[in-house]
């Protein structure tokens, strides 16, 4: 369960939280199964929070810092989290059907068995070492407009398609 005081404060906006976050850079926020849905969040400081199970469709997201949050099994149906900082966050099984992830920093983050739709936009997202293996609904036309390298786990499904030289064909 989210701790009380933590839902309260963010509640009140990203100016009151950021300050907050600023004066107790040592607490880790638990906002686990927090309902947040369609709230405006732009360059929020979530690092290292807990966002497990949270609900977060419809959030406006845009510059947020969310590197080495424990975001599993969230929800971001239509979320905006361009420009986001999601360096090192474990996303496994996260849904992000519909979400704007275009410039979004996902660099060694854990998002497998997370979800994915056609709608999803990637563009310039920076997918280097960010594994991905189970994670459903990606398109090699997605993964061609991110940043990826070497590092970078893709599904097999996507593996096999571009081992096959699909890309070739298109």
């Amino acid at each position: 369960m989210p701790a009380e005081q933590h839902i309260q404060l963010i509640n009140q906006g990203t100016d009151v939280w950021n300050r907050w976050r600023e004066s107790n850079p040592d607490e880790t926020p638990d906002l686990s199964q927090a309902d947040l849905r369609g709230k405006q969040f732009s360059k929020i400081n979530l690092k290292n929070a807990n966002l497990q199970d949270a609900k977060l469709q419809f959030c406006n997201l845009t510059g947020a810092v969310l590197n080495g949050a424990n975001i599993t099994k969230a929800k971001f149906l239509e979320a905006n989290l361009q420009y986001a900082n999601l360096q090192n966050a474990t996303l496994e099984g996260a849904n992000f059907f519909e979400a704007n992830l275009q410039y979004a920093n996902l660099q060694n983050a854990n998002a497998k068995q997370a979800q994915f739709n056609d709608d999803v936009m990637l563009n310039q997202a920076n997918l280097k070492g960010c594994d991905l293996r189970g994670a459903t609904g990606l398109t090699v036309g997605q993964i061609e407009s991110a940043m990826t390298d070497k590092t970078t786990k893709l599904p097999d499904y996507l593996d096999e398609e571009l081992e096959d030289g699909f890309l070739l064909q298109m």
